[in-house]
């Protein structure tokens, strides 16, 4: 798949045209769209924050953007709404390094607000958020308690998570590097041009439509609670990631995986008898959740 994109981007005398990204076609706001039961609304949402940490840190710029998309073919037709927003934060100041990676100051935020009964009208009004981390920008909106209801009750899909980009041949699921491999590049990190980076992404293949299908798979939580302390490496090597605050490796895994995941962890993590994975099914509208 990866080479089928370097191919058409290639020139006959070896180099490659990269384009710049500045913002969506004209021809998609300007399609003539019927509303009927093949189409519904879904929202690509990015947002800016002071950390990493979704218990501390705060959101400093906000984007959403609601598409018009085919409820049966899975793919984004129009986009017909966008918000976005500064917002000065409250408990922390934005450092150097944010600074850095966004292009946001503290100047840039002064007396700004994010106007959140937009925002959750606008995912109130979708079938579904998506976000290119959802794992991190889920937390972050539900942090928020203006928003946090409305959001829990939505169902959130992942580009990042959701694509086997790997399986493609794409070496790394970084944004920025998926759009060079289709040919664009684009001025990152500030949320809206984010967001349209990702739809124009997205417009390039099937991907919403595996988005989507894998969102339907049964998931389970995978806790290596106890985990002796020289598995550490082979629980990394497979997959699991440490969840410093419960202290265990976690992995999530699709329900039909879970059997060969129990004989793994039996045979190369825990001994003989002593299992203590902890496996806890995630419902469609708990994923990405904190």
């Amino acid at each position: 798949m990866k080479k089928i994109f370097i191919d058409n981007i290639s020139n006959a005398d070896k180099s490659v045209t990269i384009r710049e990204f500045t913002e969506l076609s004209p021809e998609l706001f300007n399609k003539s769209v019927v509303m009927n039961s093949d189409f519904g609304y879904c929202s690509i949402l990015d947002t800016e924050t002071t950390g990493l940490d979704h218990g501390k840190d705060e959101i400093i710029e906000i984007a959403i953007r609601k598409w018009i998309y085919h409820k049966r073919e899975h793919y984004l037709i129009k986009p017909v709404e966008e918000y976005s927003e500064l917002n000065e934060p409250v408990r922390n100041d934005i450092s150097e390094i944010i600074t850095e990676l966004t292009g946001i100051t503290k100047e840039d935020v002064k007396g700004k607000k994010i106007n959140w009964e937009i925002v959750g009208k606008m995912i109130g009004e979708s079938d579904f958020v998506l976000a290119h981390n959802a794992g991190f920008d889920r937390p972050m909106i539900e942090a928020v308690a203006e928003v946090s209801k409305i959001s829990a009750s939505k169902i959130w899909t992942c580009s990042l998570k959701q694509v086997d980009w790997a399986q493609m041949g794409f070496l790394s699921a970084k944004q920025e590097l998926l759009s060079l491999f289709h040919g664009f590049h684009y001025s990152g990190h500030r949320a809206l041009t984010d967001i349209d980076a990702l739809a124009n992404l997205l417009l390039q293949g099937d991907y919403l439509k595996q988005i989507l299908a894998n969102a339907k798979v049964k998931q389970v939580c995978v806790d290596c609670v106890q985990a002796p302390f020289e598995s550490k490496d082979i629980l990394k090597n497979n997959g699991f990631s440490w969840d410093a605050p419960n202290k265990f490796w976690t992995r999530l895994v699709s329900e039909s995986e879970l059997d060969e995941m129990k004989n793994f962890l039996t045979e190369e993590v825990y001994p003989k008898g002593k299992m203590k994975a902890e496996f806890g099914t995630i419902e469609l509208r708990d994923r990405f959740k904190a």
